[in-house]
């Protein structure tokens, strides 16, 4: 997976990102080229799994983001990565949950996030996990 990579915002190569392995890690370097209008998060596809890489910052006249994530959190294959905007929600399910009833599944989620859809609380629940 080391190398460098196109980083896309939409259909547009915004920039690029810089794959290097630290021992159990994956350290991402990233500086792309975008207006500044929308906060946008990097996100890295690999193997059918995604993970949300973090905000890019206003970097060196650009934006970039420096970050790691251990090597068992993404599958095999060739990485991409897109910039989202920051307040677009991921596909999936909600999960309602309910204060006066325990949850016993709350270790399970990883990349999963608290909610709140038509005046109910729920745990959203990402596609790759349905």
């Amino acid at each position: 997976m080391e190398g460098t990579y196109g980083v896309y915002f939409g259909t547009n190569l915004a920039g690029k990102v810089q794959v290097r392995r630290q021992g159990l890690y994956y350290r991402f370097a990233c500086r792309c080229r975008l207006t500044g209008e929308v906060v946008c998060r990097l996100r890295v596809t690999c193997g059918g799994r995604w993970e949300n890489l973090g905000v890019v910052v206003p970097v060196d006249g650009g934006f970039g983001l420096e970050t790691s994530l251990p090597v068992k959190s993404l599958g095999e294959g060739e990485p991409e990565f897109s910039l989202v905007p920051k307040h677009e929600l991921p596909g999936g399910a909600m999960s309602a949950i309910y204060p006066e009833e325990p949850f016993s599944y709350i270790a399970r989620f990883r990349r999963d996030f608290l909610d709140r859809q038509c005046r109910r609380t729920g745990i959203r629940l990402p596609e790759h996990c349905l």
